[in-house]
């Protein structure tokens, strides 16, 4: 008869003390100071169905956690114009607020982003008519901020930004896009201070809707068009450079993610080809399929962490919005009576 180590490769650890619960994920050990056994396990992810937005979109843009989320611009079901329409989320009910300003002449935004919280969020670029704008805005939860034509440019102006790790503190990375005058894609680099946006090393390849999230020490790029052929091109980020990544399982764009989250635990889902519902979780080293949207779509506004994401709007689910939660890693103690 087999035993512990022939099936799982190793012997069972004693440990003086528990661990954190991540090191031990699906692994029994014994506690020698409580005499215990325990093992470590985590029950499955799910979406589940959110409030509807007020105005149905997609190409619209979102961040915040899935209980305290804001979206903003878009298209609508029929197609035109683009919409300055902003709404903010409790978790229940999608409620609107101040629009955010647009330039002069044009209806609306889309394919813009935001990120930061519902608070102290930031707006960077966007695509407001024929050619995408060179702008960035401040929302301090009531009232969009801007001076002159808008306050910090960014310095390379293009459209389908992704920005990541913006909080009260003010601190974005944005990279690739589409630049003005269109001439393809672009692989530039860009980080905010609060103040002043600052150009960085360039992304490993020119393309644009790609998925950031982390921090400007650590980030993680992922998908995008063109990127690589199959769209599954990912990209580390160290604070300093780029360097190629961990390939997504599925190919993507026009997707979603926890933008919000961490370096090493986030997720994508949703987008293009399609659209699709599948969704990817990375860990820091795997990206491993869960829980797929409960409605496939792409082009979606999204935000938020691996424990409160948020997906809202898109193309063929212009109004509806969807929650997904990893329920935490638990610790349990194994009785032998």
């Amino acid at each position: 008869m087999a035993d512990y180590k022939g099936i799982k490769g190793y012997s069972v650890q004693k440990l003086a003390s528990d661990p954190t619960t991540a090191d031990t994920l699906g692994q029994l050990f014994f506690n020698s100071a409580s005499n215990e056994w325990k093992f470590s396990s985590q029950s499955g992810a799910a979406w589940s169905a959110g409030g509807n937005l007020v105005t149905p979109r997609y190409r619209l843009a979102g961040t915040g956690p899935s209980s305290a989320s804001l979206m903003l611009g878009g298209i609508p079901p029929a197609g035109a114009p683009t919409l300055s329409a902003t709404e903010e989320y409790d978790g229940t009910t999608w409620s609107e607020v101040n629009n955010v300003p647009v330039g002069p002449g044009w209806p609306g935004v889309q394919s813009a982003d935001v990120t930061g919280i519902v608070t102290a969020a930031l707006y960077c670029s966007g695509d407001e008519g024929p050619s995408p704008a060179n702008e960035s805005l401040d929302y301090d939860g009531t009232n969009w901020t801007a001076g002159g034509n808008r306050v910090n440019p960014v310095p390379q102006p293009r459209s389908i930004l992704r920005a990541t790790g913006c909080g009260p503190s003010g601190a974005a990375l944005t990279a690739a896009g589409e630049p003005v005058p269109w001439e393809g894609y672009t692989n530039v680099t860009e980080s905010y201070n609060g103040t002043t946006w600052s150009e960085l090393n360039t992304y490993p390849i020119s393309t644009s809707e790609v998925q950031i999230f982390g921090t400007t020490a650590a980030a993680i790029g992922a998908g995008g068009y063109p990127g690589a052929p199959d769209r599954k091109y990912v990209a580390d980020w160290d604070g300093t450079s780029w360097s190629a990544g961990t390939n997504l399982t599925t190919g993507r764009t026009e997707h979603g993610s926890s933008h919000n989250g961490s370096y090493t635990l986030s997720i994508v889902f949703g987008g293009s080809p399609g659209p699709t519902g599948n969704t990817e979780e990375w860990n820091g080293s795997t990206w491993t399929e869960t829980a797929d949207l409960l409605s496939a779509r792409n082009a979606m506004g999204s935000g938020g962490t691996i424990s409160g994401t948020i997906c809202a709007g898109g193309y063929n689910n212009f109004n509806t919005s969807e929650t997904f939660s990893n329920a935490p890693i638990r610790t349990k103690t194994i009785t032998t009576s």
